[in-house]
C-alpha cells in the first residue's frame, strides 16, 4: 500500500501531506519508495 500511494503522489494525483494526514504509518515506506525513485523532492515536513 506505501508503494501505491508513493507512486500516486508521484503521479500527481495525491500530495504527500495528504497522504501523511491519512496514512501516518505508511509514512516511512513512502519516504523509501520516493527516495529510490529519485522524487525525494516531493517528501514534506507537513505544514498542511
Amino acid at each position: 500500500m506505501a508503494n501505491y500511494l508513493a507512486q500516486r503522489i508521484i503521479d500527481g494525483a495525491y500530495t504527500y501531506d495528504y497522504v501523511a494526514s491519512k496514512r501516518p504509518d505508511l509514512l516511512p515506506g513512502i519516504d523509501a519508495y520516493l527516495t529510490d525513485k529519485g522524487q525525494a523532492d516531493l517528501i514534506t515536513s507537513g505544514s498542511a
